[in-house]
């Protein structure tokens, strides 16, 4: 009789055991996941932050053109960037590729 409940005892500790061994891998398993997460996330960051400023330096550039009243750059912008023409202009397409 005390043969199995001792061998009944060292059954539950070995389950418990066991149970403790694979929480502490998910745990482990789980930070290093998202270590990699994180990892990622900057390299993100970094590329997003470096859009953000060449966008600044853009705009200062067109802020400084159109301070300087340069018509012929905004003549240029709103003719190929936005599609505008004067009211009695035509504007011709080249489809050829050349």
């Amino acid at each position: 009789m005390r043969g199995a409940k001792k061998e009944k005892r060292n059954d539950k500790a070995r389950l418990l055991k066991f149970a403790v061994c694979v929480f502490v891998v998910y745990v482990v398993y789980m930070l290093v996941q998202q270590q990699f997460d994180i990892k990622s996330r900057e390299q993100e960051l970094i590329a997003v932050q470096q859009q953000v400023e060449d966008k600044r330096l853009e705009n200062k550039e067109i802020e400084r053109l159109l301070e300087s009243d340069n018509e012929q750059y905004v003549e240029r912008l709103a003719k190929d960037e936005y599609g505008y023409a004067y009211p009695d202009e035509t504007v011709y397409i080249d489809t050829s590729g050349n």
